[in-house]
């Protein structure tokens, strides 16, 4: 026993001494320019590393002490940016600490989907801790006095401001977006002044000439024609024909789901994750990317401060408006955002009764026949039902419902970009089987089927690199960001081709199929429409900016949106007070007769069917093991989120 003891404190000794020190910090310079991938911000790095193991030195008096712990400290929070770097193309934040420190169902997600990189982190968290006693505990106090220890760290945190990236100081929105992973965190603590702080864009806004107010109107056509509405959210899914890389590329979304229609390339605004920023662009005709740093939280922040949304007007015109998640409702705020620019019904994966978040598309689309056919029963109203889905979402290290065999597979030499490709096959077969079912079951109605991409997978992301280079992340127009749409008519006549725009800015979205379907619009709508034309289909990187700050303008003096205490008061109609009171209309339950048959049924229109009856009886047994299906109502989840209105001042 003593030996090792012996050993263990001759190997303190040496890592206490100064010229180990040195070999260490050159060590930590050298991993700086590499985990930051431009070597000017490295310097400023390097100084928050110092003023670290300065603070430490003031406080307890230990040199070798000081330095290792901030190497530790700083390394925790670089491996933390790179693996969200890598996951999601946005490095670490200090608002994600407040975000995800209030959100249980963050946590779950997480845990559920990458738990294979939080163990490795942990693991490193636990030796580090331990490492750092033990030196503490070997480390000898030098004897500076207080007074001394004080100047060097005023010293040294005057490097700070001096070594601070040049490019982090205008828009810091894409300095997070470049792979900076050292220093992200510590330059984000820059944001927090626009917790007290008007930010740019909106103070912008309010420099712009007041605008006549949109008139109140929805133009709601023949009520009686009006079809049902099908929006698609495919989840993490991209062309493959954007990427030459990939062979057979070129078809792939149509070869597996022939029904959906010819793809239209649409930009985005965020990649690898952020489904939520999508699905809020798309219902509410904003760029999130206007906003900056701020898009992640935009469900939280936006929550009861948008009117006249895609939703909102369909329902003035009659329609039932629904979306089903698999999520909970919790999840990012983004069930109560939905209720408040005007959706009815909210179905979460209780609601569901899915055993888990990421299951296989079927799953979904089966619910929502559930849904459909309980409706039709019930309720005389035209239907718009979003389904969002799940199955081609990451990780990708290992085969999700191995006994499926898709034709063609392996898709690539690289194990990930197999598997995501596999499970976009998959998903794509799923979704022609629904289109499958909706066509023999349209109606009188008839039926309008948009399916969209929300964002790229991380599986993409060497892809895109390769072809846009390493900065693609930082430049919104790039490929990184671009996704599809597909426009399916079941018994209805289009009115005329949504205009090729290549690519389509996902804002436009739903003011195009408006336009295009001759479904109910508002004059927001149409002005939408007019703005799409008269910028190319580019919102946020119109070349006319201020013909977009214009129109928000005019939203902001209609009382469609209130971003500063100066704007008109929200024009909330007595429908969507009244949504926004209770969940109305019926609901799916667990004793739903409908469910039980949808859930036993097998998927016979699907080509995938025959390989995966087994696992669905699984899931199927999971699902009637008891889950509540119960959840608590918007007004008392609300509660949760009010931390963070009354942090961000919009």
């Amino acid at each position: 026993m003593r030996k090792p003891l012996a050993q263990l404190q001759k190997l303190l000794r040496l890592l206490c001494h100064p010229l180990m020190l040195v070999v260490v910090s050159l060590a930590g310079i050298l991993a700086a320019g590499r985990v930051e991938h431009e070597w000017l911000s490295v310097p400023f790095s390097l100084a928050l590393v110092a003023v670290v193991a300065g603070i430490l030195f003031l406080a307890t008096s230990r040199l070798a002490f000081s330095a290792y712990l901030a190497w530790m400290t700083v390394g925790v929070l670089t491996l933390i940016s790179a693996i969200k770097f890598r996951m999601k193309g946005f490095s670490l934040h200090f608002y994600d600490t407040v975000f995800v420190s209030r959100d249980p169902e963050v946590y779950r997600f997480i845990v559920g989907s990458y738990l294979h990189l939080i163990l490795p982190v942990v693991m490193a968290l636990a030796l580090g801790i331990a490492a750092a006693i033990l030196i503490f505990r070997a480390d000898r106090k030098l004897g500076w006095p207080v007074s001394v220890r004080a100047v060097v760290l005023a010293v040294l945190v005057t490097l700070v401001p001096l070594t601070f990236p040049a490019e982090a100081s205008k828009d810091r929105y894409f300095y997070y977006m470049q792979g900076r992973h050292m220093s992200a965190f510590f330059v984000s603590l820059m944001d927090l002044r626009n917790l007290v702080v008007e930010p740019a864009f909106e103070q912008r806004l309010q420099a712009v000439v007041p605008q006549p107010p949109f008139a109140d109107t929805v133009d709601c056509g023949d009520r009686a024609t009006l079809p049902d509405i099908f929006f698609v959210l495919s989840e993490s899914q991209s062309d493959p024909a954007n990427f030459p890389q990939i062979a057979r590329g070129a078809g792939f979304l149509q070869r597996f789901a022939p029904k959906a229609g010819e793809a239209h390339p649409m930009q985005v605004e965020t990649f690898g994750g952020g489904t939520w920023i999508t699905n809020l662009s798309l219902m509410t005709g904003l760029s999130a990317t206007d906003f900056g740093w701020r898009s992640p939280y935009l469900t939280i922040t936006l929550q009861d401060k948008v009117a006249g949304a895609l939703p909102e007007i369909l329902a003035r015109c009659g329609y039932r408006t629904a979306v089903m998640t698999p999520m909970d409702f919790t999840f990012v705020n983004e069930g109560p955002f939905l209720k408040s620019i005007g959706f009815e019904t909210i179905l979460d994966i209780k609601d569901i009764a899915a055993p888990f978040y990421h299951l296989r598309d079927d799953f979904y689309y089966h619910a929502a026949e559930a849904f459909i056919a309980k409706h039709r029963q019930e309720d005389a109203r035209p239907l718009f039902l979003e389904i969002e889905t799940m199955f081609p979402h990451s990780p990708y290290e290992g085969r999700m419902e191995p006994e499926l065999k898709v034709e063609g597979e392996p898709f690539s030499d690289d194990f990930q970009a197999g598997e995501y490709l596999r499970r976009m096959a998959i998903a794509r077969g799923d979704l022609q089987a629904f289109l499958e079912r909706r066509e023999a079951e349209a109606g009188k109605r008839g039926a309008v089927v948009l399916e969209f991409g929300d964002h790229q997978s991380s599986a993409t992301k060497p892809l895109v690199d390769a072809i846009a280079g390493e900065d693609a992340l930082a430049r919104p127009d790039s490929l990184a960001y671009r996704t599809f749409y597909t426009l399916s008519t079941i018994n209805y006549p289009l009115r005329h081709p949504i205009p090729d725009t290549a690519p389509l800015d996902v804002a436009f979205l739903s003011a195009s199929l408006l336009d295009a379907a001759g479904l109910p619009i508002s004059p927001m709508m149409a002005d939408l429409v007019r703005l799409r034309d008269h910028c190319s289909g580019r919102f946020h990187g119109c070349p006319d900016r201020a013909a977009v700050d214009a129109h928000l303008r005019k939203r902001l003096d209609s009382g469609l949106l209130n971003l500063f205490p100066q704007a008109a008061p929200l024009h909330v109609h007595a429908e969507r007070l009244q949504l926004s009171k209770t969940r109305t209309g019926p609901q799916v339950t667990g004793d739903d007769p409908s469910v039980a048959t949808v859930f036993s049924a097998p998927s016979s229109m699907s080509p995938f069917s025959s390989f995966s009856a087994a696992s669905r009886r699984r899931r199927i047994q999971s699902a009637a093991s008891g889950l509540p299906l119960s959840r608590s109502s918007a007004d008392s989840t609300r509660s949760n989120f009010d931390w963070a209105r009354a942090c961000v001042s919009l």
